[in-house]
């Protein structure tokens, strides 16, 4: 038997989810756009909430494009957030997949 939640639920949180010494949350955005050029504008709203970019691609799909965007230094929430507030910017399926990893310390490989 499947359960589904006649509303999405809401999560209140803040920039501080998942903080936890020697952690670092990191997030991946899976969007499908229409253009590749909205890509640099999501890029700039992403910097705009705080957020670092080290990785991005983009990519042709089925007419349109798909940005695969790595990102840190944003909680889970405001990532979420940020994928639902895009508006036009992103058409069809969009997503976020988050990743708690452990830090390098300092002194690794010394």
């Amino acid at each position: 038997m499947a359960f589904e939640a006649p509303h999405p639920l809401q999560v209140s949180s803040d920039s501080d989810d998942f903080c936890l010494p020697g952690l670092e949350v990191q997030h991946e955005l899976l969007l499908s756009l229409k253009h590749w050029q909205s890509a640099a504008t999501i890029v700039q709203r992403l910097s705009d909430e705080g957020a670092e970019v080290y990785a991005l691609a983009v990519n042709p799909q089925a007419g349109g494009y798909v940005l695969r965007c790595k990102v840190r230094a944003i909680s889970p929430s405001r990532a979420r957030a940020f994928v639902a507030d895009l508006g036009v910017l992103a058409v069809g399926a969009a997503c976020v997949e988050h990743f708690i990893l452990a830090k390098t310390p300092a002194h690794a490989g010394a």
